[in-house]
């Protein structure tokens, strides 16, 4: 069980890397093709495009290991005042109420995918991505939130984390 878990978190971890590398383009192809098009006037055909993509990418593949680290967008007012089990039960319940979204995701997503890839949907630019790949990005996105909401319910049971999502740290006197 220990094995599987390592593997899922060093899956969470890749996307976010990758995410990252992602993000990090996204200025650089941007500046990139603003000064071809207004320095140049040489407009890239590819830049708008691959951005639309690399966001795309960051965007539903980041969710589930946003909520395994605890770095995930969330309102904790309520959260944050309570202890003990209350706490904990609180934070299982979060996790959980993840779930429905992610079911939409790939429940609709592995739709849109599939028709795409069925009317063999093409990208209606220079580059004709095959849009089923595009488009696959979001029920992936949604079994990779499923997968992390099982890992922090997995890390909660362990005792692995203290209830605001970070790793447990234990005060010594």
């Amino acid at each position: 069980m220990h094995r599987i878990v390592e593997t899922l978190k060093w899956i969470q971890n890749t996307i976010m890397g990758l995410s990252a590398l992602a993000l990090l383009s996204l200025p650089l192809i941007t500046a990139y093709d603003v000064t071809l098009r207004y320095v140049f006037h040489a407009p890239t055909i590819w830049a708008t495009e691959i951005s639309i993509y690399l966001l795309q990418f960051a965007v539903f593949m980041t969710p589930g290991a946003l909520l395994v680290n605890g770095d995930h967008l969330r309102v904790t007012f309520w959260i944050e005042n309570r202890t003990g089990m209350v706490r904990w039960w609180a934070e299982v319940a979060v996790a959980l109420a993840v779930l429905p979204y992610a079911a939409a995701l790939i429940w609709f997503g592995t739709s849109y995918a599939q028709r795409a890839f069925d009317r063999g949907m093409l990208s209606p630019t220079l580059l004709q991505v095959p849009l089923w790949i595009v488009y696959a990005l979001i029920p992936l996105g949604g079994v990779l939130l499923v997968l992390g909401v099982g890992l922090k319910i997995a890390a909660l049971l362990r005792g692995d984390e203290d209830a605001s999502g970070g790793p447990s740290q234990e005060v010594q006197a």
